[in-house]
């Protein structure tokens, strides 16, 4: 089906859809039908119990990923290790899937033809049935639920096999006023509660749970639960990830954790094999060094430590050196013992120390580190021709193209706005350029060497989402709050041939700033 399709009644869609599950379900069953880009195929197992098998019917943010993928993991790659031995974990999840599409393609009648009585049928969805955009995954919430109820309950019943549903985890998407996560996917959040409760099935509210593990640790901690990933340490990640979906692998862990301590409070016998839950006995011990700086930039550094046994994850605090009564305060956080800090003053002294962390506590804080920012080589202020402009920024508009005189400027500024919400934000904020699902490229010409650049990305009348390439490099995407400018830097910015190239692109393509300090 393409996207000028027009969308059949539900009745009739869902007829085709199962028609088609059960005509294509030994073959794609057997296929695995991995897509490119996927980890493992559908059907994993974690290991061979005795007891029940719990089957995982999912997407990408519960499948199993290769090595090749790390840090990238999966709730269902880890949920084993809170179970018991006797219990099999048979991880069916796969990235792209709809509950439509994942009947669709035979993977339900692929579980369903071994599925045993007294098994389980964890089933998440959601992420992909509110793609619009993606006709082959789109599941209005109408359909998404009966398909809950007929296809994966109603099959694992007909079977003696319990259904669990589990509502989908929550994004890495808060309110920047309140500091709150918002309820991702709430249409599908609602089906799937409504159709448990009508089936008198049980309920893993995910959605719930997920989301008030996110407020308790805060917006910057939840960095390393997603797929925030500094660029140069992983060698499948030259460029680095920012993925506000996927996990890293502790975070993968940490939602698992929350899946079984749900299923520990289920009338259902699989909650006596729920086990290791419980935080470690001990705190981690202090950091013996101060962590070590390199790749300082006019708001931040690279910053390396030694392993802590023990640890969990790793808080970076700092304070200004030359503010007085100046408290330490969080910066980021890592699951390893490197992080790429940032949000720092221009040209500014601090002191910087490590805390290990795990499910007990926290240690006592390493010696600290102390370090000073360096100034800024150039910064960039976009907006109409007609905006102010930052105190020490240079003005872009669509009309600055580049030249070798000029030295930096846009290669094309066709398809590109530019407008200015008025004085309600500081003068960076408050204008940018912007091409709605389109790209387009900036450059400026510099030294050979290697650089950090910080986007400032926003929209004082609403939301704003806009990828970065630095150099042929994608480093992701940053999607700003509605009503808000987001600072993202971007590190390792290797320039070879004089002239440092940026573009942008996404569902908006904001820019309000950049600014650019080379650091090796």
């Amino acid at each position: 089906m393409d996207g000028t399709a027009a969308t059949p009644p539900a009745g009739h869609r869902r007829r085709t859809v199962l028609r088609a599950a059960l005509a294509g379900a030994a073959t794609a069953g057997a296929a695995g039908l991995a897509l490119p880009g996927t980890a493992h195929a559908a059907g994993q197992a974690s290991s061979t119990g005795t007891g029940p098998t719990i089957y995982i019917a999912s997407d990408s943010t519960a499948q199993t990923y290769d090595p090749y993928y790390a840090p990238q993991a999966g709730w269902g790659e880890v949920l084993g290790q809170f179970f018991s031995d006797a219990v099999t974990v048979a991880n069916h999840a796969i990235g792209g899937r709809s509950s439509r599409s994942f009947i669709e393609q035979g993977r339900l009648q692929a579980i369903l033809d071994v599925i045993q009585p007294g098994d389980y049928l964890f089933v998440q969805f959601g992420h992909n049935d509110a793609t619009v955009s993606r006709p082959e995954r789109y599941t209005p919430p109408a359909d998404y639920k009966e398909f809950l109820r007929d296809d994966y309950i109603g099959g694992a019943r007909a079977r003696g096999a319990i259904p669990v549903v589990v509502t989908p985890v929550s994004r890495r998407d808060f309110n920047r006023a309140t500091g709150r996560f918002n309820v991702s996917f709430p249409e599908y959040v609602e089906k799937a509660v409504e159709v448990a409760a009508e089936e008198g099935v049980p309920l893993v509210d995910l959605s719930a749970s997920s989301r008030a593990y996110l407020d308790g640790i805060g917006i910057e901690e939840a960095r390393s639960v997603f797929l925030h990933v500094p660029p140069g340490v992983y060698p499948n990640r030259p460029f680095g990830t920012i993925d506000e979906t996927h996990f890293q692998r502790y975070g993968a862990v940490q939602i698992a954790r929350l899946i079984a301590l749900d299923v520990a409070r289920l009338r259902v016998p699989l909650a006596r094999h729920v086990r290791d839950t419980a935080p470690p006995r001990h705190r981690p011990d202090r950091p013996a060094a101060a962590p070590v700086a390199t790749l300082v930039s006019h708001e931040g550094a690279r910053l390396t430590w030694d392993e802590v046994p023990g640890a969990e994850l790793y808080r970076v605090q700092r304070r200004r050196r030359d503010v007085p009564d100046d408290e330490f305060a969080l910066a980021t956080t890592s699951p390893i013992p490197l992080a790429d800090i940032g949000g720092l003053a221009e040209d500014a002294a601090y002191d910087v120390r490590v805390i290990a962390v795990n499910g007990r506590g926290q240690s006592a804080p390493s010696p600290k580190l102390r370090l000073t920012t360096r100034a800024a080589d150039l910064r960039y202020d976009f907006g109409p021709a007609e905006s102010p402009v930052a105190e020490g920024f240079v003005g872009v508009s669509p009309e600055t193209l580049y030249t070798p005189e000029r030295g930096h400027g846009f290669t094309d500024a066709t398809g590109l706005i530019a407008r200015d919400r008025g004085p309600g934000a500081d003068d960076l904020g408050r204008d940018f350029v912007a091409y709605f699902d389109g790209r387009y490229e900036f450059r400026t010409d510099v030294p050979n060497g290697t650089y950090a650049a910080t986007a400032y990305v926003g929209d004082a009348a609403g939301s704003s989402r806009s990828g970065f390439v630095f150099e042929g490099g994608d480093r992701g995407q940053v999607i700003g709050s509605p009503n808000a400018i987001t600072r993202q830097t971007f590190t390792l910015i290797d320039v070879s041939d004089g002239q440092l190239n940026v573009t942008v692109y996404g569902q908006t393509g904001h820019l309000n700033g950049l600014v650019i300090t080379r650091v090796g």
